[in-house]
């Protein structure tokens, strides 16, 4: 996504990693009036997606509030396996600490992490493990924090609607080489063979790997201020999961959505515009 180039002061495309010879890259979005940074991590199940996938509207009305925004790649799944998509996230989290930050205008290496779905799992398990005191807070949009729920254990009744793509077919897509960009058009297949055919977690590591990713729960009891966000009837992520993550957490702010959507927020509308309206109100009143 191309965003407009009138809706901040400054944008920079930077290297603070690499996974083999492949290069990891942030965008960062400084505001004209910073004043929080916002630590993003896109979504796609891991297996699919790209780090400027934030509609340009809701870009615009967070760098208007003074939100600095950095837009982080990972490796994807099953190229890479989940775990090492961690650690790189993680080390993402560390380059902003040690230098990313000066880039914010903000003038601090304070920040918060914001994720959606797939992403907002990343930024769940970032805080759970790798806890700065730094972070200030974590933004969730319909997120989860189990590998292992029922619900991702078995066809999803919502995808065996769609034509089947079997593993066979799934498998081809894989790329020969580590990626960070999955087009929609191109990966979502393999993505919806998964989830028809039960069998998502074997394209994101060995049950054993993803067993060492789980959150103990009383690391939810040292989480910073958390917005988390779900629609009640989602067909994809279970509503249960951002349910229960907003009971352990200490301090939490819900917003419960009466949709029958997964990513409400992929195209601007009504519900999605108040959602970000009351996430950027409750990121200001934090700082």
């Amino acid at each position: 996504m191309v965003y407009p180039k009138n809706a901040f002061a400054q944008t920079e495309k930077i290297q603070f990693d690499t996974y083999g010879t492949l290069p990891l890259e942030v965008t960062i979005l400084k505001a004209a009036q910073p004043r929080i940074s916002l630590l993003y991590f896109h979504g796609g199940g891991f297996l699919y997606g790209q780090r400027e996938d934030l509609p340009q509207d809701y870009v615009h009305q967070l760098l208007a509030a003074g939100v600095s925004l950095y837009l982080f790649d990972y490796p994807l799944a099953p190229e890479v396996a989940l775990h090492d998509i961690y650690l790189h996230a993680k080390k993402a989290v560390e380059w902003f600490l040690a230098e990313g930050w000066q880039f914010s205008g903000v003038g601090t290496n304070e920040y918060v992490l914001f994720g959606r779905s797939a992403g907002g799992f990343l930024a769940t398990l970032l805080t759970a493990r790798t806890k700065h005191s730094e972070q200030k807070g974590l933004i969730r949009f319909y997120g989860y924090q189990e590998l292992f729920c029922k619900e991702f254990l078995q066809p999803a009744r919502f995808y065996t609607q769609f034509p089947k793509v079997p593993p066979l077919a799934a498998e081809a897509m894989i790329e020969s080489q580590p990626i960070t960009h999955g087009t929609l058009e191109k990966r979502f297949p393999l993505y919806l063979s998964a989830r028809q055919y039960g069998n998502w977690q074997r394209y994101l590591g060995n049950r054993e790997q993803l067993a060492a990713l789980a959150i103990p729960a009383a690391a939810y009891l040292d989480f910073p201020p958390c917005f988390v966000v779900h629609c009640k009837k989602d067909p994809d992520v279970p509503f249960s999961a951002s349910d229960a993550f907003a009971a352990q957490v200490p301090h939490a702010k819900t917003l419960w959505l009466d949709l029958d959507q997964h990513d409400f927020d992929r195209t601007p509308n009504a519900s999605a515009d108040e959602c970000y309206r009351e996430m950027i109100g409750w990121l200001t009143n934090q700082f």
